[in-house]
């Protein structure tokens, strides 16, 4: 979903800036000096209802968090009027032209795959984000060293994995293009702090449908562009009764030989992962893993999405025969 128009951006900043240096109640008064508002403190401007994109990310929110369980304070935009505000945009577009250009003609049309994803932040660390970038990403690192962000149709996964702010609920939740390039899948557990070749330029947990975007630690800071900030307020147990809300999912599926698992996870897989999961195998050839431990290691690999997708189209053939 585009919200906006990065390229866009420019043109109305320094406008924007002229009418930012008169105060809201029309004073010019050197001696009267009102206390900048959030918006103003952090370089944002906040949309109105009507606002096309204000618009497009309320409804978002609205069916991303449930309903009315999280309360929408407010959507605020990127202004980029410091320095370094501009020079991230300038330098995200010459990366987003670079990552273009290298995989013009490549698979799947090539390009530079730029999408939208949530990542909270807290609201210490905001004003440093938006002028300075992300340092030290504040995750479990299961997935690598990077920064983890949520796809823009998958919020409720980013706020469970947040905490509050406050008491009262308050999160900070920023919506970032993120330039995807050519994605690998990486599993669970990976201590993974780069692509693992020069063909990648991002990580995801699932091809088929991914959870998580991962931007590596080595390219947060020119492959990511905050562009909106939503804040809101959730009830204070709201991430204990997310989880109880989850059940465990058990995979069931034909039976299938693992050779004939791997040959077509090969076609979706790069060459890296598909030589793990052999290992694996191998491994539980010779007895080092149970079956149960390869199955579950496999699924931390694939995704269950991807592998579901595979029993589905193979399974029945398998059993035919």
């Amino acid at each position: 979903m585009d919200y906006a128009r990065t390229e866009s951006l420019q043109a109305s900043l320094d406008s924007e800036q002229e009418g930012s240096t008169i105060s809201e109640s029309g004073s010019c008064d050197a001696y009267d000096h009102p206390r900048p508002s959030f918006a103003e403190e952090h370089g944002l401007v906040e949309l109105l209802e009507g606002d096309k994109a204000y618009d497009l990310i309320y409804r978002n929110c609205k069916s991303g968090l449930g309903g009315d369980q999280c309360q929408l304070l407010s959507i605020l935009r990127n202004g980029f009027g410091t320095l370094g505000a501009r020079a991230k945009l300038k330098s995200f577009q010459v990366f987003q032209e670079a990552v273009e250009t290298k995989h013009v003609g490549g698979e799947g049309g090539g390009g530079s795959r730029v999408k939208y994803g949530w990542c909270a932040v807290t609201k210490a660390e905001l004003k440093s984000v938006l002028e300075y970038g992300f340092s030290q990403p504040s995750n479990d690192g299961s997935y690598g060293r990077g920064l983890y962000l949520s796809p823009d149709n998958a919020l409720l996964e980013c706020v469970k994995e947040s905490a509050a702010d406050s008491e009262d609920g308050m999160r900070f939740l920023l919506l970032s293009r993120v330039i995807l390039g050519k994605s690998e899948v990486v599993p669970r557990g990976s201590t993974q702090s780069c692509p693992s070749s020069p063909e990648f330029d991002s990580g995801v947990d699932d091809l088929a449908s991914p959870k998580k975007y991962i931007v590596w630690s080595t390219h947060m800071n020119t492959h990511l562009l905050p562009e909106f900030l939503v804040c809101i307020k959730t009830p204070f147990n709201f991430n204990r009764k997310q989880n109880q809300n989850q059940s465990p999912r058990r995979l069931r599926s034909p039976w299938m030989p693992f050779p004939v698992l791997i040959k077509a996870l090969s076609k979706f897989l790069p060459q890296s992962q598909i030589f793990i999961i052999q290992k694996h195998y191998r491994d539980q050839q010779d007895m080092r893993i149970s079956r149960s431990e390869l199955i579950q290691r496999v699924r931390r690999i694939t995704g269950d999405k991807l592998l579901v997708h595979i029993i589905k189209t193979l399974g029945h053939k398998v059993q035919q025969r």
